[in-house]
């Protein structure tokens, strides 16, 4: 594909998004969200393989059923207020399908099914903007409408989507899904805490883009597909397996990294709140996942496992922090540092709220 037709494309996703955070009227949020999903789909299915194929067209589906309700959501509004403002109350009905289209567009349970197998077939970077970027639009619109939406609707699907994507990604051995479930679990943790707090919740969804971009970019300048690979790393730069380990343990959420301040700042909100039962599921879930991430770190850096030095082959060709510099290694180093130094960044991330 040309150069200039990704960049135009990936433009146009950008201001797609951008259309729905800047729009007060439904029928705009729905034109930008269009914009967005028929842009992206070409980058989705930019190696133009069968199973990038089948991904896209699974994305496609789920994007344009989810766009379809939000459409119908919105000519319901605009029958009753003869308005079609953002800024009026939502219905019950009205409310109820517009929670089961952006848990679609989020990933969240019980609309979370497609959301693993769409990463898988994908590559990293593609995997990156739909774990990152494609979530602010959906989540915008969930922080417009959050005064008409049932908190304990939302908490409770908050709550129990943190469960299933520790629960999924407890048997995985596929890089890209235990990505997936992760991202379902952390989206699990900024619903439940966005009917309590708004800043809390946007401190949380921009401490896991960067955590989720920086390990997306990690696996992609080492080709880190299986766990059955992160026993090699070690031999080829320790240097980036030490980082790799870094990175998933502030993903799980271990003090003092930075994963560990958006926990620690949604539990004192609901805690506050005396969300003691969601509190405790959200913990537990929280604990599914760390199991995974440790098992991450322990292949790539705290166990050695006896390798032939043919097996090292295949890694002569991959360039990782070396000699020339490129965007991707210069934002990979943005991003690693503020993962890795939560306390330092804890100042600037607590002035947010």
């Amino acid at each position: 594909m040309n150069r200039k037709v990704i960049f135009l494309l990936l433009l146009n996703v950008v201001v797609g998004v951008l259309i729905v955070v800047s729009s007060h009227s439904w029928f705009t949020v729905w034109v930008g969200l269009e914009l967005n999903t028929l842009s992206i789909l070409c980058l989705l299915c930019y190696d133009f393989s069968p199973r990038n194929v089948e991904s896209t067209v699974k994305y496609f589906l789920v994007q344009a059923f989810s766009a379809g309700i939000i459409l119908n959501v919105a000519l319901i509004q605009l029958r009753l207020y003869s308005s079609w403002s953002i800024s009026n109350p939502l219905s019950y009905f009205g409310s109820v399908m517009l929670t089961l289209a952006i848990s679609l567009k989020l990933g969240l349970f019980p609309c979370h099914f497609w959301f693993p197998d769409v990463i898988q077939g994908v590559g990293f970077l593609q995997g990156l903007l739909l774990s990152t970027w494609q979530k602010v639009a959906p989540f915008v619109i969930l922080i417009n409408v959050h005064s008409s939406i049932n908190s304990f609707i939302l908490i409770s699907l908050g709550s129990v989507s943190v469960l299933i994507g520790g629960w999924g990604g407890l048997n995985q051995v596929q890089m890209r899904k235990i990505m997936a479930f992760s991202s379902i679990s952390h989206i699990g943790w900024v619903c439940s805490v966005l009917s309590v707090s708004i800043s809390t919740s946007c401190v949380m969804f921009i401490i896991y883009i960067i955590l989720s971009s920086a390990m997306f970019l990690v696996n992609n300048e080492v080709n880190l597909y299986n766990l059955s690979i992160l026993g090699r790393l070690v031999y080829y730069n320790p240097w980036v397996s030490i980082l790799l380990i870094l990175v998933v343990l502030s993903l799980g959420g271990l003090p003092p990294l930075t994963g560990f301040l958006s926990k620690f700042l949604a539990l004192s909100c609901l805690l506050n709140s005396n969300l003691i039962f969601f509190s405790i599921i959200l913990i537990f879930g929280s604990l599914l996942n760390l199991f995974f991430y440790l098992r991450i770190g322990f292949n790539s850096v705290l166990c050695l496992f006896p390798q032939h030095s043919m097996m090292l082959f295949t890694w002569r060709s991959v360039l990782v922090f070396g000699g020339k510099s490129s965007w991707s290694s210069m934002l990979l180093g943005i991003l690693l540092s503020s993962s890795i130094f939560g306390l330092l960044s804890f100042p600037m991330f607590v002035s947010f709220i």
